[in-house]
Parts: C-alpha cells; sequence; structure tokens
C-alpha cells in the first residue's frame, strides 16, 4: 500500500482519558449516530484489554478507529493465543474511500501476527463485505443480526511472522597468554601486544621507559597505530618526564609528528602520583601488567575481557585527574 500523506495510524493507550475520547468520539459518530447503535452495546468491557489503532489527520484529529481482541491460548490464561478478533471499524464518512479503513485493517493484522495469532475472526457488515474480501477475509456460515444490522462472520488466516534472522556471534579471538622476566621477554610480549591494537593504546608508566618503547619493533608498531585512520589513539600518562626530556625518546618525536593523536599527561593526585605499578591495554581488549613499574616482571594477554575492563577504568580515571605535561608545550605537543 502506498504510504498515505494526509493522515497517520497510531497505537492508542485506552487508559489515557485523551485517547479514549477521540476513540469513542469516532465511534459514536459512526456506530451511534450514522448507524443508531445503542450505546450500551457499543461499548462493552473488552475494550479496556483491546489494542485499539486511531487514524488521525496531520492536525491530529481523528477519523478512524479498529480494534483487535487476543483469545486465551488453551490453559494458559494469556493474550497470547492463536485466534484473534477485530471490530469496532469506523471511519468518518469525509474520510471514506481513502484508505484509512485498509491501513487501519493492515496494521492490526500486524499486531494480530506479531501475538502469534494464527486466524482472524470478525463480524462484517452486509455492506462492508467486499472490502473485508478484498483483504483475503471469506465468509463463514449465515447471515445474521446484530444491533439490528445484517452481519457476516468472516474469516482469515495469518501466516506467522518468521523469528528474525539474528547474525551469528563472532568466536571471542584465541587469546594469547603474555608473560615476561627479563627486558627481552618484555619487548617481545609488549610488541605482541601492540601488534593485535588496532586503532588506539593506552598507557600508564611512571616514565617513558628507554629501554622499553623506544625499542624499534615496538616503535613501528606505534607508528602504525598513529596513522590507522579514524579513531587512531596513543594515550600515555607519565609520572616522570624527566628523563626523557633530558635524554630525548623516540617516543616524543611521534608525539612532535602527530600529536593530535599521541598525547601525554602528568598525574595531578598524590595516590596517581605514587602508583607504584604501569600496564598498557589496547582496543581489543588485551593488556599487559607490570606489578612493580622498575621490575621486568609482566604477565598479561592478548585478549581478556574482564581485566582490560578493570584495567581500562583504572586509566580513565587518572586521565581525567590528569593534565597536558607543559614542559611538552616547546616541543609543540
Amino acid at each position: 500500500m502506498p504510504i498515505p500523506d494526509d493522515f497517520h495510524v497510531e497505537v492508542c493507550d485506552w487508559q489515557s482519558t485523551a485517547d479514549r475520547a477521540a476513540l469513542l468520539g469516532v465511534r459514536a459518530t459512526v456506530f451511534i449516530e450514522e448507524q443508531h447503535v445503542p450505546a450500551d452495546i457499543e461499548r462493552d468491557d473488552d475494550d479496556a484489554r483491546a489494542v485499539h489503532l486511531l487514524a488521525r489527520t496531520p492536525a491530529g484529529d481523528p477519523v478512524g478507529t479498529g480494534r483487535l481482541l487476543v483469545d486465551p491460548a488453551p490453559g494458559d490464561g494469556h493474550s497470547t493465543g492463536r485466534t484473534g478478533h477485530i471490530g469496532r471499524m469506523a471511519v468518518l464518512s469525509a474520510w471514506r474511500r481513502r484508505g484509512v479503513g485498509s491501513t487501519l485493517l493492515h496494521g492490526l493484522l500486524d499486531h494480530a501476527r506479531a501475538r502469534g495469532v494464527r486466524e482472524i475472526c470478525l463480524h462484517a457488515q452486509h455492506t462492508a463485505i467486499a472490502f473485508y474480501q478484498r483483504h483475503g477475509f471469506t465468509a463463514r456460515g449465515a447471515e445474521f443480526e446484530e444491533a439490528g444490522i445484517p452481519h457476516v462472520e468472516m474469516t482469515l488466516q495469518l501466516t506467522p511472522l518468521a523469528a528474525p534472522e539474528r547474525p551469528a556471534l563472532a568466536p571471542a579471538p584465541a587469546a594469547v597468554i603474555l608473560r615476561a622476566a627479563t627486558r627481552e621477554e618484555l619487548i617481545d610480549v609488549t610488541r605482541t601486544l601492540l601488534a593485535g591494537a588496532k586503532h588506539s593504546i593506552c598507557i600508564l608508566v611512571r616514565e617513558l621507559h628507554p629501554q622499553l618503547l623506544d625499542d624499534t619493533a615496538c616503535l613501528v608498531e606505534l607508528r602504525r597505530l598513529a596513522v590507522s585512520g579514524r579513531g587512531a589513539s596513543i594515550r600515555i600518562v607519565a609520572q616522570d618526564l624527566s628523563r626523557a626530556l633530558e635524554e630525548g625518546t623516540r617516543v616524543l618525536e611521534l608525539a612532535q609528528r602527530v600529536s593530535s593523536v599521541v598525547q601525554l599527561r602528568r598525574p595531578l593526585e598524590p595516590a596517581d602520583q605514587k602508583y607504584a605499578s604501569a600496564f598498557m591495554c589496547t582496543d581489543t581488549q588485551g593488556y599487559l601488567f607490570r606489578p612493580v613499574e622498575g621490575d621486568m616482571m609482566a604477565t598479561g594477554s592478548t585478549y581478556a575481557p574482564g581485566r582490560h575492563a578493570e584495567l581500562t577504568r583504572l586509566f580513565e580515571g587518572i586521565w581525567e585527574r590528569s593534565e597536558p605535561w607543559p614542559e611538552l608545550r616547546i616541543l609543540g605537543i
């Protein structure tokens, strides 16, 4: 069906005074005033448990209604059964033959399918039989009177909605355990961790260790991250930069070239300044942790979501409590 632009259909809340008044106003005009249906028949207790749809103009004026009732499934007492009933289909005379009824009907059928309904029943006024036949309904049984108006029971078999396709979860990457006890081993596991990062890494150290991050293989990976495109980020919190500033380090040289990517801060809180450990975390949930920053002993993993989340939270807290190193302004960092 083409999407109408002169009205829309919405689900209404029967408990809302405004929604209820709008629904009953349309029904009163069509059923009570035009068709002379008694008010005590037009309104019933089923309204409180029905799904109500209301067609409105762009200005918000109500022009059509319809409701859906779903029978309880056998034995469970809940409204999630396999049979549904559509009723109280009413459209103001000025809006008939403009697609309002069809849009309301399609909306009610969609709600029925979503609730697992397999068969829809309704009592069609004799003048509306052709309308429902065009939408796939078939008559069942003899004609009968309801509120003094000839009706025919009509039914439609529904095909249940197919379960949404869910993409298979990607398998977790194989984790490589990282351990080091010597400088050479520490450089090796650091390079392994850096190689697994995609775009970003955060590092907390006492100082920019010239024997670690200045290693050529590690610098190659840091440079790769720095130019990896959107989202590239290398954040470093260092407690002391005096040695790096005095002796020089290739990490600072990298920071000068890509100052928008490589950021260095110093901690301000005494507890952060005295933090004795060092660690780094990658954007692929890997980490490397040294209990004592000056020691080569380290443990980590290329994939450890729990430990990674713990260390990342710690880093973010310290990062927020830190400031850019003023000494780096002269270097353009």
